[in-house]
């Protein structure tokens, strides 16, 4: 056999034995191919099995889980509804909020007087003011002109009022609101003083104290560039706050001879003397118009057609005058005068906020360091350096006039 012949037969032997195994392997694979397919399979229908079984499982607890956000949301929309719902309020923490509606009011008083006397005279605002204000109380003017006791009182708290309006008029000419409105302050340290010196009560030495800080704390305030320098406008603000402190002293006195329900009438006899107080002054320091007004009474209309800043003589005689003795009336009823004594104290801390942002007023240093003096003498005088009474009566709510 030949060389070629011999390597023929080889190679049909390698290819018979080659082969078969070729065709195995493949079937091999085609068989696990399969069996990885049906075993897929046969996981995917477990799977879905199992998944219907816990779908209803599934569905519940998120049907519960949305019913408790459905109920706690509902809880907190009940909570905020009552929250908002000032009728639902204890009697103390509607007092709270009237007396902080107070602050704010009173507190804007002083930005919008001072802004208003750059362009009109501020005796003039005051008489177009109080006439407003009083107006809203003429309801109550015949009952006040009735009582001999209530007249004189409302003549004699208009009188001390009416000082006390005017010459913060004055003092804002030349001084800043948010000075004026620190320096105001000062009447709580007055009262206590008033009522010690005419016996009625015994002055602890921390009001005494008090006093002092707060002067200090004044001298800080009217300081500029390292001296001492005070404006016209600073001694007049000190002298409106001594005003408003005899006024204070002298209503709580005249209060406690009347009943509560001459209240609204004392205060429409004060505010109607104020009124009129006004109209001397106006008529004083304008002689010369008054004259011209007199001769020609035609010139009252066109004065109140144009010139005349109507909606800051609104906002000031119906809110921060009328509002504010209303609001202080029905909220004193409830909260204690620890309480609103506290809230008080931040009337200048608003009106010195206000005048930063509206009138740009700006303080050094000091002028801070000065104002908290006189704000933790405020405090100190009225819950620590409380007077003790010398004879105790029976006392009625105390009247402030509106600020």
């Amino acid at each position: 056999m030949s060389g070629v012949a011999r390597v023929g037969q080889d190679a049909d032997r390698f290819t018979c034995c080659v082969r078969p195994k070729g065709r195995q392997q493949q079937l091999s694979n085609i068989r696990f191919r399969k069996g990885l397919v049906y075993y897929s399979r046969r996981q995917l229908e477990r799977t879905k099995q199992a998944v219907q079984k816990i779908e209803p499982a599934i569905e519940a607890a998120a049907q519960t889980q949305l019913q408790a956000q459905k109920q706690i949301a509902w809880a907190a929309a009940q909570r905020i509804r009552k929250t908002l719902d000032f009728r639902s309020w204890t009697p103390r923490g509607k007092g709270l909020v009237l007396l902080n509606l107070l602050v704010v009011l009173c507190a804007s008083n002083w930005v919008v007087v001072k802004d208003c006397e750059h362009s009109f005279d501020p005796y003039l605002f005051a008489l177009f003011r109080f006439t407003v204000a009083a107006a809203a109380f003429s309801p109550f003017l015949k009952k006040a002109l009735s009582s001999k006791l209530i007249r004189r009182g409302g003549l004699e708290l208009g009188f001390w009022m009416a000082l006390g309006y005017l010459t913060q008029a004055q003092g804002l000419i030349t001084t800043d609101a948010s000075r004026a409105s620190f320096i105001s302050t000062f009447t709580v340290l007055v009262v206590p003083l008033l009522a010690g010196a005419s016996g009625k009560a015994h002055v602890k030495p921390l009001t005494y104290f008090s006093a002092l800080m707060a002067l200090l704390g004044v001298a800080l305030l009217v300081e500029k560039g390292g001296a001492f320098t005070p404006t016209q406008g600073d001694f007049w603000s000190l002298a409106s706050a001594i005003f408003f402190g005899v006024q204070v002293f002298r209503t709580e006195i005249i209060s406690r001879r009347l009943n509560k329900s001459a209240t609204m009438p004392l205060m429409a006899a004060a505010l109607t003397t104020v009124a009129a107080t006004s109209l001397v002054a106006a008529a004083a320091s304008h002689p010369q118009e008054l004259q011209n007004l007199l001769a020609l009474p035609g010139q009252v209309h066109a004065m109140i057609q144009g010139g005349i800043p109507w909606w800051q003589i609104m906002y000031t005689g119906l809110m921060s005058t009328d509002a504010v003795l209303m609001i202080e009336v029905v909220a004193l009823h409830d909260v204690s005068s620890t309480d609103a004594a506290i809230i008080y104290t931040m009337e200048p801390v608003l009106g010195a906020g206000l005048a930063y942002v509206v009138l740009g007023e700006r303080w050094g240093s000091l002028g801070w360091l000065g104002a908290a003096l006189i704000v933790a003498s405020s405090l100190a005088a009225q819950i620590v350096g409380t007077e003790d009474e010398v004879a105790p009566e029976p006392k009625q709510k105390q009247i402030k006039g509106g600020r």
